[in-house]
């Protein structure tokens, strides 16, 4: 069996959410899959990543990850995952992971695919230097329509609201254990890791998320320690992925210098008050000069004599 998932970079298997909640799933159990650094997400038949293809007869590639847990619970390790959940917590699982993709991943879409700065600074130019042109336009245009669609309806500020809660959530539900359920990691950790490492990890310009999920150390250090334990990157992938890395971290850093040079210029112009025109200046003192004169006529100030001409 085998994982194709997209490259690593930023200290992780890959940056892609899917990816690494596919990933981490199967290093919580132990599950022998071969893992497949690539970069053709045309070749899964959603033409997304993560895919997972079988070797037993005609079975079709997976990329739900539902599907793909269920195939973990059947492969005959050792370690089968959620396999000491009772039926309780399976559905109290069903429920938050429900939670999460409603109210959390819509932010993590947002972040990366919506929100402009973002896109232009980072995803944009990450996806376009793994794929090859022109597909590297229409696949990132494709993802970003898709990213529109789910989140049609809801205002920025609806969705990073619900993701605040939804850390809080989170933070509470995580306290001081290791895991969500348990001293065993279950389907839900896999989900949740996938869901913060890339926040945790990717930096941004624009990072309301990222900087409301470091006020969470509990959760910091469970991405910490899901990916030292589960999902570490060696020191190839750790140097083959350092130039662009590099590249990346210079863009996010120009991006907010530019951003808060745009704020002081605004704030500035904003309290600065707008010089009338010249023209309008010069009507308003004609005006005024006028109204002087017609007021001072009015009252007797200035008296106007007319002495009519005597014939001879």
């Amino acid at each position: 069996m085998e994982l194709h998932i997209w490259p690593a970079d930023f200290g992780l298997p890959t940056i892609d959410v899917a990816s690494l909640q596919f990933l981490a799933c199967s290093k919580m159990c132990a599950s022998p899959v071969r893992v497949v650094h690539s970069s053709r997400p045309w070749r899964s038949p959603n033409g997304e990543f993560p895919m997972v293809s079988q070797t037993d007869g005609d079975a079709k590639p997976v990329t739900d990850f539902e599907k793909f847990v269920d195939i973990l619970k059947k492969c005959g390790q050792d370690v089968v995952i959620d396999a000491d959940l009772t039926s309780i917590e399976r559905a109290q699982l069903d429920a938050f992971s429900s939670y999460l993709h409603h109210n959390l991943y819509p932010a993590v879409l947002h972040t990366f695919w919506v929100d402009e700065l973002n896109y232009n600074t980072v995803t944009q130019y990450w996806y376009a230097s793994q794929l090859h042109f022109p597909y590297n336009s229409y696949y990132l245009e494709k993802r970003k329509k898709k990213a529109l669609r789910i989140l049609a309806g809801k205002t920025g500020t609806e969705v990073i609201r619900d993701a605040f809660m939804a850390l809080n959530t989170l933070s509470t539900k995580l306290g001081d254990n290791k895991f969500f359920c348990g001293n065993k990691p279950t389907s839900l950790d896999a989900l949740v890791f996938g869901y913060l490492a890339p926040l945790n990890r990717v930096p941004m310009p624009s990072d309301r998320l990222q900087v409301q999920l470091s006020a969470y150390p509990n959760l910091c250090r469970f991405v910490e320690s899901v990916s030292s334990i589960y999902c570490p990157v060696t020191s190839d992938e750790l140097k083959q992925t350092e130039s662009i890395r590099q590249v990346i971290l210079s863009r996010v850093s120009k991006a907010k210098i530019d951003q808060e040079a745009i704020r002081v210029a605004t704030a500035t112009a904003d309290a600065i008050p707008d010089e009338p025109p010249i023209r309008d200046a010069i009507l308003f003192g004609i005006g005024a000069v006028a109204l002087s004169l017609m007021f001072a006529i009015h009252t007797g100030l200035i008296q106007i004599t007319v002495e009519e001409e005597i014939a001879e």
